[in-house]
């Protein structure tokens, strides 16, 4: 049987880590001729020099765009325009107020009250066709997308991405032009209810769980058949423990075994973690929290120190240690020399690591962040927090939340005189082999966990689009 050609577009170097890090195209490639195609920006993704990319794509597999970041800008115009478009629809079906409220909020601070009101009012019908059939004609689809399908004449498109960016409109319109089908693989779980489609649907849209799949189809106008839920690529690693014991693990992160571990994840954006993890350190002190040490690990995306945030690393501890792995980024994104040799800029933690603190630590303490799922995943508890003293009102960037507060088995803390207390009600779950096995079958909803790898899931589905 011939080999069917595939073309992967590709233009963030998080996709890298999420997709080509953890061989989520290897059966794709073992039964198809595969193409990488980068789209070339050296001020944002530099895929010519990656590590990743020279790793583990061969040259003659690798093909580029240069699509100028210019014309995502113009994109984003319709972009703004269907968002609000779509979530309003969505309203108007019995969607979340407050989740539209969050929307209108968050956007308001973005591109102001004038052309909030513009976008808005450019989505009603009539207005809209216009606007897209202007968009349409006069973007058209760049002439580096029409030349690599040209020269590749391919019999699939597949785009990991984050619903946004420079290639995901061109090949909306160069999938129906040139008959071929596309699919868009979703990088993750908040991309369905916080982005919209501009210039068209793909054939297939492949999401994490049920949680985005019902997303899609609300807020992006999906149909059910064309929504498939193959778990999240970057998380295969945790469906196999470490061979490590927990002593072993315990040496590897240099804590003691026979605390009670409790990991403190950090936020990608920076907020007062010295302070709250001074709050822990007097709760174990007095024993609040009696017979535990804390592993704090930082965001791999975290920011310099904030306004009177104190140094981690120039502060006494005795029952809060710092994750090794994460140590030497945590000196560089504190450090005042973003131009020197120190600094390392963003950082794309490795996930086997991961999976090893995971698997070491007995409990999960974090700002709502994606760590939360992943502590599910492993069925360790959970205690979420968003930033203290705040209405317990989802911000746009949280809202994908929404379902996850809900649930029975997470802990969720908004107030800071509730946080130690809150800590001390996690400690009761722990080693609770039935709790963890109901955290595992809710985290289901969010990620699902089917017995195929990612990679042959989408293998599967690559054939059934290109056999006819």
């Amino acid at each position: 049987m011939k080999r069917k050609k595939i073309l992967i577009f590709i233009d963030s170097d998080v996709i890298l880590r999420h997709f080509i890090l953890n061989d989520s195209f290897k059966d794709l490639e073992n039964s198809n001729d595969v193409i990488y195609v980068f789209n070339q920006d050296k001020k944002r993704f530099d895929f010519k020099k990656n590590k990743i990319v020279i790793d583990k794509i061969p040259q003659k597999k690798i093909r580029y765009c240069y699509i100028p970041r210019k014309r995502t800008g113009v994109w984003f115009l319709l972009y703004i325009i269907n968002l609000f478009r779509q979530h309003r629809i969505a309203l108007n079906k019995n969607a979340s107020k407050k989740h539209y409220k969050a929307l209108v909020k968050h956007y308001l601070f973005e591109i102001g009250k004038r052309n909030l009101f513009l976008a808005r009012l450019a989505g009603y019908p009539i207005i809209y066709q216009i606007i897209n059939y202007i968009f349409s004609i006069r973007l058209g689809i760049h002439k580096d997308v029409i030349d690599v399908i040209n020269l590749e004449n391919p019999d699939l498109l597949i785009h990991p991405s984050f619903l946004h960016g420079y290639f995901i409109n061109e090949l909306f319109k160069a999938s129906p032009k040139y008959k071929i089908p596309f699919v868009v693989l979703t990088n993750s779980w908040d991309n369905c209810c916080t982005k919209a489609f501009c210039t068209g649907l793909p054939d297939k849209l492949v999401v994490w769980g049920e949680h985005s799949k019902k997303h899609a189809q609300q807020y992006i106008g999906m149909s059910e058949k064309n929504v498939l839920c193959f778990g999240a690529a970057q998380f295969e690693v945790y469906k196999n423990p470490p061979k490590e014991d927990r002593n072993e693990l315990a040496k590897y992160f240099q804590v003691d075994p026979t605390k009670k571990l409790l990991l403190y994840a950090g936020v990608g954006h920076s907020e007062d973690e010295t302070s709250n993890l001074k709050l822990l350190e007097k709760a174990i002190e007095n024993s609040i929290l009696p017979n535990c040490h804390v592993i704090y690990r930082p965001h791999p995306w975290r920011g310099g120190l904030i306004e009177n945030e104190e140094d981690f690393l120039s502060l006494n501890w005795e029952h809060i240690s710092i994750d090794p792995t994460m140590l030497e980024y945590y000196k560089s994104s504190i450090s005042d020399k973003k131009d020197s040799k120190q600094y390392i800029g963003m950082y794309l933690a490795d996930y086997s690591i991961t999976n090893k603190l995971l698997t070491l630590v007995d409990a999960v303490i974090s700002p709502f962040s994606t760590m939360l799922i992943e502590s599910m995943l492993k069925g360790k508890p959970v205690l979420a927090f968003l930033k203290f003293d705040q209405k317990k009102s989802l911000s746009n960037e949280f809202i994908h939340f929404a379902e996850f507060v809900e649930l029975e088995e997470t802990n969720t803390c908004y107030q800071k005189k509730d946080f130690i207390p809150e800590c001390a009600e996690l400690l009761k779950q722990i080693n609770d082999k039935t709790f963890s096995k109901k955290l595992k079958k809710r985290s289901n909803f969010f990620v699902s966990q089917p017995q195929d790898s990612y990679s042959k899931q989408l293998s599967k589905l690559a054939k059934e689009l290109t056999s006819n």
